[in-house]
């Protein structure tokens, strides 16, 4: 539905002010929103990435194969490291 001429003005005005005033704020704004968050990403992945690890295990355990065995548990442990080490990170910025 197209705005009447006056109140498309009065919007681009205030648009227009916004940009002077807070130039970071208009072009964040503008920009259009990422669809996952960053964290949601981040997040999938070390899940992904544990799944390998125990399916890593499963297949060493099934094959009897000590090499199998040893690589999915340090994907696994690595995982939780990682994890570890973000959470850590992250409370260290709001200190």
């Amino acid at each position: 539905m197209k705005l009447p001429d006056h109140e498309q003005q009065e919007l681009d005005e205030i648009e227009r002010r916004l940009a002077e005033d807070d130039p970071k704020l208009a072009a964040k704004l503008t920009r259009p929103a990422p669809k996952v968050p960053r964290r949601t990403m981040v997040v999938g992945g070390l899940l992904a990435l544990h799944v390998i690890g125990l399916l890593f295990v499963m297949a060493g355990v099934t094959t009897s194969s000590v090499v199998l065995v040893a690589v999915g548990a340090c994907v696994v442990l690595g995982v939780f490291g990682g994890f570890a080490v973000r959470v850590w990170r992250e409370r260290e910025k709001q200190v």
